[in-house]
């Protein structure tokens, strides 16, 4: 009787009218006596039909019971309601499962259910937790669930093609089901329009699944002072959220696949921010204002963060929005990705007492091996420069500066020792900096010249904040004693071994004397006056086939500039922007300083009316990928080339100042703007590692300015349709020779 209750339950629609029969005559068994109840003498149907009559005769009976303890206006219609919508039984499941259909699951790249039949599976889910586990469940991780779950997982299994690696996932998915379904019940029936708690009968709708005890006892818990508190709480932060979630029940999950599908990308995932920025779209199509400029935030953000630090830490979505990461979650990706399958991080479990004590002794060991390194450096220094007789050993092996204001030059030792600027040492008794005492070691001096406008100051100015060269012309600052050197002298440093046996002194370029007749234009190939140098990592960089970094990038540009363009018509169609002037980590830093000097640089080379190119060596910051921006100021064009998959929009900010600064341009020159920006992504040879971008730009430049093409072809040049490690390796060789000529080494 009860298996063939049930079966009768799963396949009745009660959205229909119910069929009226005559009463039976009453020498006829009843239609629920055992009698009734024999396969040879009532068909499925006939036993279908009685079913019905006695649901909708114990339904009225229910519904005129309770005319009388309730108010008129309401209740009836609300039962009359519950009879036409009635429980969800998944019919086309349970159809399928009796002719031994099972249905496919699909899954995404981050394992999260998706169509076809994701949501299909994730309904039937919530149908089964219903049925299997009550509704005052607290805990979930209880044991006396056990069975409840793994009745789930069985009746899962029976309806699904799904691996038991699955089972984890739909488990926890019960969860947040039953959890959903509960929040339901207090919200529709235990409250009123303003969110109090109110008495409550148990609703006759869900008095199939849910038992008279179990109602009551649900109810008495939501009474608990605690339970308001918590509820209360939790209403007020979700009554007004900043950012409301705008796709109902579509799921992150599923809105990536029907992004990806729209968009007909061969893309397995989106970024986080741009997923959250998109459930956050109504159906009219419009963003906010708030939603697109944390998305331009975190585009920003995203450019300049190394991607081992966005796992470690916080993700770039939630340092944005200024919130914490919440354990087993990954924020705008949805239900089920976590940290560790997301990032594909293996866990790390904390080092024991011995392994740190260990790590120390090798720290130790590193400290004072640089200690020893510094040492026999200066005591080099000084026994190399003692042999020579002229003054430069006196100023290189102990600086001495008179009493009083003498001129001097401005050197930093890392990461390259290099000349920064030039300025005024300040040596009288007692001298004070914004009123505190110097450090140890440090002497006052005045900054009157910027060599290297990004170099980071070696004792930078909490009073004004001031931590960058650039911003610390005109002012006074703390300067290592033993990094200042006399104006009228170009300290050395000692002789190294590098690479293959090449040995080098690295100098200031510009206190070298050029090659005669080989002079660079007063403006310089960047359009300002400019140095460069070239130190031991830039050399490995080479030698090692590393990625290459702004030393290498520029020494190339000036290479190209000295053998393919001097004392041709090339100067005048080819220009450089330098690398250092424009990356991702000054635009976020400060846009409109790079913008203007982006106009700066524009206005320096004439009138640009005339076609030329302006190459820009464009890094995504902190020394990430190098792609190629190409502009072409009189027609309007900049070409994009990438030796990676993708496209401008990866960097936003970027295109973002260049289009400011083009137009900024032709106004300031009184041009008219005929017509919008065009971008150009040119088809473009393609790196197969990690490391070749840098190679990639340089080859771009050599090849687009020996071509002589104003025009970039689209689909790239026929002459050059895929590189080669030869093709790199010439280039290496040319800027060695480079090197040597230029007697940089």
């Amino acid at each position: 009787m009860g298996f063939l209750s049930t079966a009768i339950t799963l396949y009745c629609d009660y959205s229909r009218p119910p069929f009226v029969l005559p009463p039976s005559p009453s020498s006829s068994p009843s239609p629920f006596s055992a009698a009734a109840f024999t396969f040879t003498e009532l068909s499925a149907s006939t036993v279908t039909v009685h079913f019905l009559l006695h649901r909708y005769r114990h339904l009225e009976d229910k519904m005129a019971n309770q005319d009388d303890t309730h108010d008129a206006n309401g209740s009836r219609n609300n039962i009359e309601k519950e009879i036409k919508r009635g429980l969800a039984v998944m019919k086309s499941i349970i159809r399928a499962r009796d002719k031994g259909v099972k249905f496919e699951v699909h899954w995404s790249a981050e394992d999260q259910l998706i169509e076809p039949n994701g949501s299909m599976l994730a309904s039937y889910i919530g149908f089964l937790v219903r049925q299997h586990i009550p509704i005052t469940c607290d805990n979930w991780r209880s044991p006396e669930l056990k069975v409840g779950k793994e009745k789930i997982w069985s009746e899962i299994q029976r309806s699904f093609h799904i691996d038991e690696s699955r089972q984890k996932y739909c488990i926890q998915l019960a969860g947040k089901r039953l959890r959903g379904f509960r929040s339901f019940l207090s919200n529709k029936f235990l409250k009123d329009e303003e969110g109090k708690f109110v008495e409550a009968e148990r609703s006759m709708k869900y008095a199939e699944i849910i038992s008279a005890d179990e109602w009551d006892n649900f109810v008495a818990k939501r009474r608990n002072e605690k339970f308001h508190e918590v509820s209360d709480k939790n209403r007020k932060r979700a009554s007004k959220p900043a950012y409301p979630y705008k796709k109902g029940r579509t799921g992150y999950a599923r809105l990536q696949q029907r992004i990806l599908a729209e968009e007909k990308s061969d893309a397995t995932s989106l970024p986080e921010h741009v997923l959250w920025k998109a459930a956050r779209v109504g159906k009219d199509g419009i963003v906010v204002e708030a939603v697109q400029n944390v998305y331009d935030e975190c585009e920003t953000l995203s450019q300049t963060l190394p991607s081992t630090e966005v796992q470690d830490c916080r993700s770039v979505l939630s340092r944005v929005l200024n919130v914490p990461e919440y354990s087993g979650h990954v924020r705008g990706k949805g239900f089920g990705v976590t940290p560790s399958s997301f990032y594909k991080k293996a866990k790390t479990k904390n080092p024991t007492n011995k392994e740190v004590m260990e790590t120390l002794a090798e720290l130790r060991a590193q400290v004072l091996q640089l200690q020893n390194e510094n040492a026999r450096y200066r005591e080099e220094r000084c026994g190399s420069e003692a042999k020579d007789t002229s003054d430069r050993a006196s100023i290189n092996c102990q600086p001495k500066f008179p009493e009083g204001i003498t001129h001097c030059q401005l050197y930093l030792s890392s990461p390259t020792y290099r000349i920064v600027g030039k300025g005024k040492v300040h040596n009288t008794s007692g001298e004070l900096l914004h009123h505190n005492p110097l450090p140890v070691g440090y002497m006052k001096v005045s900054v009157d010249l910027v060599l290297d406008t990004d170099a980071l100051l070696p004792l930078p100015d909490v009073v004004s904040e001031t931590t960058l060269m650039r911003d610390a012309v005109g002012s006074f600052v703390g300067w290592p004693s033993d990094l200042i050197f006399p104006d009228a002298e170009t300290p050395t440093r000692p002789t190294h071994k590098v690479g293959k046996g090449i040995s080098r002194r690295i100098e200031s370029v510009a206190s070298q004397k050029e090659v005669p007749g080989r002079k660079l234009k007063s403006a310089g190939v960047f359009g300002f006056a400019h140095s460069e140098i070239i130190a031991k990592e830039d050399m490995q960089q080479l030698f090692e086939h590393d990625e290459l970094g702004i030393a290498v990038i520029h020494t190339y540009i000036w290479y190209m500039y000295d053998t393919l363009m001097r004392g041709t018509e090339l100067c005048n169609r080819f220009n450089f922007i330098a690398a250092s002037r424009i990356n991702t980590t000054l635009i976020t830093k400060n846009p409109t300083s790079v913008k203007n000097d982006l106009v700066d640089r524009f206005m320096a080379a004439g009138d640009n009316t005339t076609p030329s190119l302006y190459f820009l060596p464009f890094n995504s910051g902190n020394g990430g990928h190098w792609v190629l921006v190409a502009m072409d100021l009189s027609r309007l064009i900049v070409y994009y080339l990438d030796s990676l998959s993708g496209d401008w929009s990866k960097y936003p900010s970027m295109k973002k100042t260049v289009d400011a600064a083009i137009l900024k341009f032709r106004s300031k020159k009184n041009y008219r703007n005929r017509k919008d920006i065009t971008w150009v992504r040119v088809e473009c040879p393609q790196q197969n590692n990690s490391v070749d971008c840098g190679f990639f730009v340089l080859r771009f430049m050599r090849d687009i300015i020996a071509l002589n093409r104003i025009d970039i072809p689209k689909m790239y040049f026929d002459e050059y349709k895929s590189y080669s490690r030869a093709h790199l390796d010439e280039m290496k060789d040319e800027l060695c020779q480079f090197i040597i000529d230029q007697r940089i080494i």
